[in-house]
């Protein structure tokens, strides 16, 4: 995932998700989203949803947040499969579909965030996880490929 140019608006909202992540720099911060712990789940987001509803509002932060949450502590399989059907899905299911893929890959090893992170501030670490798409729209990160590929067998 290419990394724009950074103008002072972008620099200035990195530096503010960098309030909210356990990350050191702008360096690492952009090596871990360009990274395995958010990559796919951006590359899924686009092409499952925002290629196809590029202006779509951003849903709220708090109730997709909380939802994200909820997800992951009850393993709602909506969420957490691999390749979940998502026909009838709302924007708010794409967005915390993302949040959930990108706090449970960065639960692994090798993750930023830890067992005990996710049990102590749960709900900061799917805000700031939700920041991180937000970022993510507003940069541009890669554009957003109008014929995206799809998982569907062709016949």
């Amino acid at each position: 995932m290419g990394y724009p140019s950074t103008s002072p608006l972008a620099a200035q909202h990195e530096r503010l998700i960098l309030e909210l992540l356990p990350l050191k720099d702008g360096p690492q911060f952009r090596e871990w989203i360009s990274g395995p712990f958010v990559c796919g789940s951006w590359h899924e987001f686009c092409r499952d949803f925002l290629a196809r509803n590029p202006n779509s509002p951003e849903p709220d932060k708090t109730k997709t947040a909380q939802a994200a949450k909820d997800a992951i502590k009850s393993k709602t399989v909506k969420y957490l499969s691999y390749h979940p059907e998502k026909d009838g899905w709302s924007p708010e299911d794409h967005h915390v579909r993302f949040i959930v893929t990108v706090i449970s890959d960065n639960l692994l090893k090798g993750g930023i965030w830890s067992e005990d992170d996710w049990r102590k501030r749960g709900i900061d670490v799917a805000k700031a996880a939700y920041e991180v798409l937000s970022f993510l729209r507003a940069m541009g990160m890669n554009g957003v490929d109008p014929n995206p590929p799809s998982y569907e067998a062709q016949f």
